[in-house]
């Protein structure tokens, strides 16, 4: 349930917001409807990754690599030219992963914690 909910409102979100807008979305999403640590930050991870690295993909396609072949050629690395569009995905999961991560730990945060039982002893 938080993949397809990041994965939707990141794509609605960065229609009309900044590239930033989706750390938000991945950081409420996880504040309101993260169970488990691994599962809400991994999933953030993976459905911005998805989103950022198909965008790249067809933006790197529409101009025939130019852009890019260019970047990996000032960065020293002529040969992942074609490839560059991953290091996008990759820096975009990377932000998605560290604001579930605070949206997670912020719902920890404010959560109220169950009361220790006291045990009674027989003898």
């Amino acid at each position: 349930m938080v993949f397809i909910l990041i994965l939707i409102l990141s794509i609605l979100v960065q229609i009309f917001f900044p590239w930033w807008s989706m750390a938000v979305v991945c950081f409420v999403v996880a504040a309101l409807f993260g169970k488990r640590f691994w599962g809400t930050t991994f999933s953030a991870f993976l459905a911005v990754f998805f989103i950022w690295a198909i965008r790249a993909f067809f933006a790197d396609l529409q101009n025939d690599q130019l852009l890019s072949r260019r970047i990996a050629a000032m960065l020293g690395m002529p040969q992942i030219g074609e490839w560059l569009f991953l290091v996008s995905a990759l820096l975009g999961g990377i932000v998605a992963f560290m604001a579930a991560w605070s949206g997670y730990a912020t719902k920890r945060l404010f959560k109220k914690k169950a009361p220790k039982r006291q045990t009674a002893y027989r003898m």
